[in-house]
């Protein structure tokens, strides 16, 4: 699934450079270095899978023929095409050594500069190269690129000058193994992780001819009291004999998409879980899978657009990222539009993120201002219009690939997979912890880079319970709707765990929200939820709800109906309410209810109950008013008779001041 940068092999140089044997070795060695180097080009020759074989028998080799400039190049290839590519860089410093006119040998020591972050060296060796082919073009495009290399070696000499203030640690051997692990997924509450790995213990524990590596398989572990557990592969049906890679999750951790080659080309797959067991994972629709390559895909927070990464048609250039919306009438996504050049370029896109505050998005490229392979970037939507994208800047990312970053909801932790000189082999899981520092935020934002929300605000709110049957205390399914108070708009849907009840939601700060819990045969139950501009201090609301059956007696308070002050006229506030009330009403046609109104204990005994009774009276007008029989509803004043709190504070006065319905 990883898109590598991997050199072509210069097979065709090899019998153009004379064996330069070192005086000091013996004939029998020198024959037994030379038969070790003649088994290691056949692999070579034959790339892709066998180049750890080829460099096993090189480096028996190298001993006798440490001056030959033809097999310090192949060692130097074989770990540009292995797990630890900065190690090719003194074997082209000895390659040049011995043959300064090898050709290409500029680009390669150019490009094994930039690895190690040496990017002057870097740069004096690419322009080296460019002089020697100027006016000249390679057959093989990839050693045209020596422009594009100076620009990244400009880039990452600015950015690692100018480094944000983040602290960047390798998740170590209890996450990371020596092959590649990559493709990490995060639940919003930071306590779930999903990742992707090429390890022995793979399912169904077979290789892949074509790489000699292990089929991919998903790995699974959580967080308690501070510490990941050990990462174990998903059972059946997640997993499966073929590839089967993590590359998208919604933000409650219940619903992951895969990567799957079925078809050979790679298509998109959406799993969902219910208590601890994942389902079957299932094809996306036509609109998303296409006949090219999806390799990545995250869900907005209110679940509406889905982004994923696809090299079709109608792109930019290699893989861009797209988005589809849902179709509610057609219960399915709608056709893709892709990003545009703000963020997508000429070169490869892949890894996206959608940060629950509605309008961030995190994702890597290879264009744009990358120091080198895939670095990640940020960009912003306002209104229809996506912002420059902005690179994280020094040491987020490197000269390497650094992909699939991700970020818990509060924003104080990422996470990604990235190829380092201090990582096991490959690709690594790392963590990055943003620390405030306006000072080194300001430069990074000078330089190019994107300015890090590190203050402990991210913009949003968690909101996380469980959804119980009132009279079983046990957890249930329920369809949970989100409300933007302000104009009755749908935030987002979703639904609780069917086992447990659980749920998990983030929805932007800033806003008033109602929020509606229904299930078939129960009351509907609201919560009305205030989140400020600074959402820090409530990013992770708690709640435990208890769903009432339709019963006689039962009663549920609705939070989200309210008054103009000491008055019975309706705020525009209250119609996302009234209309579930209306919804349960119809669909349940034989069900009588009671509308109460309640006051604090301010004011008279007279004037509270009739301003209750009022109240009361306008929920029942409405209800009315919108084809509910008259019969159906009654309405009753209690003013301050039927207090659930003390009136000793605003707090538990405000708690008395409510509306309350009861079937009769």
């Amino acid at each position: 699934m990883v898109n590598r940068y991997i050199l072509p092999v210069l097979s065709f140089l090899i019998t153009l450079v004379p064996v330069q044997v070192s005086g000091q070795s013996d004939p029998e060695s020198l024959r037994r270095a030379q038969e070790a180097m003649k088994k290691g080009d056949a692999f070579f020759d034959d790339g892709g899978a066998h180049f750890g074989q080829a460099l096993a028998l090189y480096e028996q080799a190298y001993g006798s023929m440490e001056n030959d400039a033809a097999l310090n190049l192949k060692i130097g290839l074989c770990h540009l095409n292995s797990k630890y590519h900065h190690k090719s860089l003194s074997y082209f410093q000895r390659t040049a050594e011995l043959d300064p006119s090898m050709p290409r040998i500029h680009f390669l020591l150019g490009y094994a500069y930039q690895l190690n972050a040496d990017w002057d060296q870097a740069i004096v060796e690419f322009e080296k190269h460019k002089q020697a082919n100027r006016g000249f073009m390679d057959p093989v495009d990839t050693y045209n690129q020596y422009d594009k290399h100076i620009t990244e070696c400009k880039y990452g000499k600015g950015f690692s000058a100018t480094p944000v203030r983040a602290q960047i640690e390798n998740m170590g051997p209890a996450i990371n193994s020596e092959v590649a692990d990559y493709g990490v997924l995060i639940s919003a509450d930071g306590e779930q992780m999903m990742f992707t790995s090429r390890r022995s213990n793979t399912t169904g524990g077979k290789l892949n001819k074509a790489t000699n590596e292990y089929f991919e398989d998903i790995y699974a572990c959580r967080m308690t009291n501070g510490v990941w557990s050990d990462p174990v592969p998903m059972a059946p049906p997640v997993n499966t004999n073929g590839n089967d890679a993590s590359v998208g999750l919604y933000n409650d951790g219940r619903t992951m998409v895969i990567y799957r080659d079925e078809k050979g080309t790679g298509d998109l797959y959406e799993s969902r879980r219910t208590g601890a067991s994942w389902s079957a994972p299932e094809a996306m629709g036509p609109t998303i899978n296409s006949k090219g390559h999806e390799s990545s895909a995250w869900y907005s927070f209110d679940r509406q657009w889905f982004y994923f990464v696809s090299d079709r048609e109608g792109g930019m250039g290699g893989q861009d990222i797209w988005r589809s919306r849902w179709s509610e009438d057609q219960q399915g996504w709608g056709e893709p539009e892709n990003l545009g050049p703000i963020v997508n370029t000429i070169h490869d896109e892949d890894g996206i993120f959608v940060h629950p505050d509605g309008r961030t998005i995190y994702f890597s490229s290879k264009g744009h201002t990358s120091m080198g392979g895939f670095d990640v970037f940020k960009s912003e939507l306002n209104g229809e219009q996506w912002s420059k994208a902005t690179n994280l800047g020094w040491p987020v990312n490197g000269p390497d690939d650094d992909l699939y970053f991700v970020l818990t909801a509060d924003g104080s932790t990422g996470y990604f997979s990235s190829v380092r000189q201090s990582g096991m082999g490959e690709d690594d899981l790392y963590s990055v912890n943003f620390l405030p520092d306006e000072t080194a935020n300001d430069m990074a934002n000078a330089a190019g880079g994107a300015t890090l929300s590190t203050d402990g605000t991210s913009g949003t709110v968690m909101l996380k319970g469980r959804v119980r049957d009132f009279k079983l205390l046990a957890g249930m399914e329920a369809s949970i709707d989100i409300l933007d108070l302000t104009d009755a708009h749908l935030v987002a849907r979703f639904h609780s765990d069917a086992e447990t009840g659980e749920f998990m939601v983030v929805v932007p700060s800033g806003h008033d929200y109602a929020m509606h819990v229904r299930a078939n045969g129960y009351l509907f139950h609201s919560e009305n939820v205030s989140v400020p501009t600074d959402g820090a201090s409530v990013n992770d609301l708690a709640m435990d709800i208890s769903l009432q059956p339709i019963e006689k007696g039962q009663q549920e308070v609705m939070r989200n109906l309210f008054f103009e002050k000491d008055r019975a006229d309706l705020s525009k506030n209250s119609f996302a309410e009234l209309g579930q009330l209306l919804s349960m009403l119809r669909e349940n046609p034989s069900v009588r209810v009671e509308v109460s109104g309640h006051t604090d204990i301010d004011g008279s005994a007279s004037h509270n109950e009739e301003l209750s009774s009022a109240r009361a009276q306008a929920v029942a007008d409405h209800l009315i008013a919108n084809g509910i029989r008259a019969d159906r509803v009654e309405s009753k004043g209690y003013g301050a008779a039927k207090p659930v709190a003390p009136n000793d504070s605003e707090e538990n006065k405000r708690l008395n001041r409510r509306t309350e319905i009861k079937v009769l």
